[in-house]
Formats: structure tokens, sequence, C-alpha cells
């Protein structure tokens, strides 16, 4: 299984909030007055201060728990290398922490899987803790494009939107 280029996308998205960040602060600020900044769900607050203006970003809790999540992931990946053991993997303290961080996270699982197409990883043990499910029939087990596309299903037919990714 070859690497993906995986910093790409939080590179894109942190070079979205500083720019974001340069632009909405011009050299002398107003008063406070958060503004959002769509693309990334950040919201941007304004402050002053006597001697200058200072601004302040502030993220969203998605946001938050998404740039958690990738660095828990990166750090995952380099912790486990080439092993091809489920149980080792699993048992990474990194993807324990993702485990605790709860139900919340597994939209954002949900959505890695998706981007992972046709090479899923190995997210079904989080998936099944999370949220007490196994879509993946007995046939399946074993095939990780079958299982990925089993839990993109259950997630996208769940009543709440939560899972959906």
């Amino acid at each position: 299984m070859k690497a993906k280029p995986v910093q790409a996308h939080a590179k894109i998205y942190f070079s979205v909030v500083l720019t974001a960040v340069t632009w909405l602060y011009p050299a002398t600020a107003a008063q406070a007055k958060p503004q959002v900044v769509p693309s990334t769900n950040a919201v941007i607050a304004r402050t002053r201060t006597d001697s200058a203006a200072q601004g302040q970003l502030i993220l969203s809790e998605n946001a938050k728990r998404w740039v958690q999540f990738q660095a828990l992931r990166r750090e995952w990946l380099i912790q486990r290398g080439a092993t091809s053991s489920i149980t080792e993997m699993s048992m990474l303290e990194p993807y324990q922490k993702i485990i605790a961080m709860g139900d919340r996270i597994v939209p954002l699982i949900l959505a890695q899987i998706k981007r992972e197409g046709d090479e899923p990883d190995q997210w079904f043990w989080a998936l099944r803790v999370l949220t007490g499910a196994n879509p993946v029939r007995p046939e399946d087990q074993g095939d990780f494009r079958a299982m990925a596309q089993a839990w993109i299903q259950w997630g996208a037919t769940k009543e709440s939107l939560e899972y959906a990714g």
C-alpha cells in the first residue's frame, strides 16, 4: 500500500485560513466584530488594544476536531509503519486517542474513508467501537473496499445527519 500525500489538505486549509486572517485584519482595527470564513468554518474576531489592533482566530468546534483528528491520523500512520497487524495498529496510542474523541468523530472518519477511495485504511475497528454498529456483511469481512462501502452507505442512511460525513 503506497502512502498518499495527506498533508496537501492540511496545507490548503491553513493557507486559506492564513490568507483570510491577513485580508480580514487591516493595519488598524475597528470595534470587535466577528466574521465567519465560510470555507473553513472559522470565526475571525477583531479586537482592539490600546497600543495596536490585534486579531484572534477562533476555530469552530468542528474545525478544531478536524485538525486534531488529522494530526492524530498522521501520528498513527508514522507509528504503525508497515505493520499489517490490525490488532497492533488499533492499539497504538494515536488510534486510541481518536476513539477517545467520541462519536462526534464518526463523520470525520467516514469522510476520511471516502477520501481514501480504493485503498481504505483500518478505520473499521474505531467505527464499530464508536457506533456499536457493524454494517459489514460476513462475506465482505477482509475485503477493505467492500467494508468501506458498507460503512459509507451506513453513514449515508442514518436518520440523523450526524454520521452522514
